[in-house]
């Protein structure tokens, strides 16, 4: 009798043994399976490539002690220092084509004309001579980010759509104006180029 009650104790272990160890499998594998990182598929595709190439060693214009100049001097000056040259390549790879942001930023630290009085004035290579693609005006900072990522305060001075591999050329040129109550001011600004494939 005794032994029967041994093996009844003995099978009822087992047996609640056995269910712990399920109930505890299947709180684990519940639990991995809520936790479990989403499979994430990368699928990452070239569209094409936007590249901005300037000469000297600063990506734009620092203008120290400038004085006031008319608009019609301004943009025949060819004083070294006066203007930036910079180019911007475009190559397509999957994309039918690129859309691009030329966009001024202006360095506060040695700025001290304002907005109103600085004029800006960018140009494009066409043919061998350059003609107006943003013609004299105030430096009108972005009131956010563009769609193209060009930063809030930025200028954007000009968008331009390719549909093939290019080079394009740039003239930009800024200046304190002439109707600017300062007898001279400091200027800086950067040059950056922001593209979207499509």
């Amino acid at each position: 009798m005794e032994n029967k009650e041994n093996q009844s104790h003995v099978f009822w272990y087992v047996w609640i043994g056995i269910c712990t160890i399920l109930i505890i499998l299947v709180a684990v594998g519940f639990t991995l399976f809520v936790n479990r990182k989403p499979e994430v598929i990368e699928n990452e595709e070239n569209g094409g490539k936007v590249v901005l190439n300037y000469a000297s060693n600063i990506s734009g214009l620092r203008l120290v002690e400038t004085a006031p100049v008319s608009d019609s001097v301004a943009i025949k000056n060819m004083t070294e220092g006066q203007y930036f040259d910079f180019s911007v390549d475009v190559t397509l790879d999957n994309a039918a084509s690129i859309e691009y942001e030329i966009a001024a930023i202006k360095d506060p630290k040695n700025t001290n004309i304002s907005d109103e009085d600085i004029r800006i004035y960018l140009e494009k290579e066409d043919s061998g001579s350059y003609i107006s693609l943003l013609e004299p005006s105030k430096f009108i900072p972005l009131a956010k980010e563009s769609e193209f990522g060009s930063e809030k305060g930025s200028m954007s001075l000009a968008t331009v759509t390719r549909k093939k591999k290019t080079t394009d050329h740039y003239r930009l040129r800024i200046w304190l104006s002439d109707t600017s109550a300062l007898p001279a001011g400091n200027f800086s600004i950067d040059v950056v180029v922001n593209g979207i494939a499509k």
